[in-house]
């Protein structure tokens, strides 16, 4: 998300000229929900996980939710990986398939971990097969593979398709029968005309079709 709001905000800004500046504050979901439980001041919420959300919307918190995006998983792949040619699917993610290789996932707590999870419940594989390091968020797993601290990982395909444009790293696809996705939800935080304008600007149609053609993300 952090790429697609770096855009967003100029054109947001371009739209809405009586409003002069939008902050930012990134990271997993999960980590996110908890912080404006406890009291952190926000406008909006954006989730990638119906979950986190909820964790909003049952303290009270969130004003109204919609569902504007969808994603799904993807194996990213360290371009300098000596395993780069024998990743090819889940299962060559363990150190049965690839002794030595290095694989990193999400929490369990952060959306992108729990897609992993099914994702690997799907495969028949279990976490503790695979995962070598556990980030908290996509971000921080993405930057560990494009770094080669990590020879891959399981991210969204949206990761992918962001680090393709600029060669930082390769992915391989999960079939559909193995893949999941996860739901992007943005809530407003309270009634302020200016946040209503910012949560209607996300979950408009030119939005939500550029999140498709240009990031990779799944329609609603």
């Amino acid at each position: 998300m952090a790429p697609v709001f770096a855009d967003a905000e100029k054109q947001f800004l371009a739209t809405h000229p009586c409003i002069t500046n939008l902050s930012f504050s990134y990271g997993s979901s999960a980590t996110l929900a908890t912080q404006i439980v406890n009291g952190s001041p926000a406008d909006v919420f954006v989730s990638a996980s119906e979950k986190t959300m909820n964790t909003v919307s049952d303290s009270g918190h969130a004003v109204n939710t919609t569902l504007f995006a969808r994603n799904s998983g993807e194996i990213m792949v360290n371009p300098s990986s000596r395993f780069i040619d024998n990743i090819t699917s889940i299962a060559s993610l363990s150190e049965s398939s690839n002794a030595g290789i290095k694989v990193g996932l999400c929490v369990t707590t952060a959306p992108c971990g729990a897609l992993a999870d099914t994702i690997l419940e799907k495969a028949g594989i279990s976490r503790r097969e695979i995962a070598d390091t556990e980030s908290p968020s996509v971000e921080d797993l993405v930057s560990k593979i494009e770094m080669g601290e990590l020879d891959a990982g399981i991210v969204y395909h949206s990761d992918c398709v962001y680090a393709l444009k600029s060669k930082r790293a390769v992915c391989v696809s999960i079939p559909a029968v193995e893949n999941a996705t996860n739901g992007y939800y943005v809530a407003a935080l309270n009634t302020r005309n200016v946040t209503q304008q910012f949560v209607d600007f996300v979950s408009n149609t030119a939005f939500t079709t550029s999140l498709q053609s240009k990031y990779g993300f799944l329609a609603p």
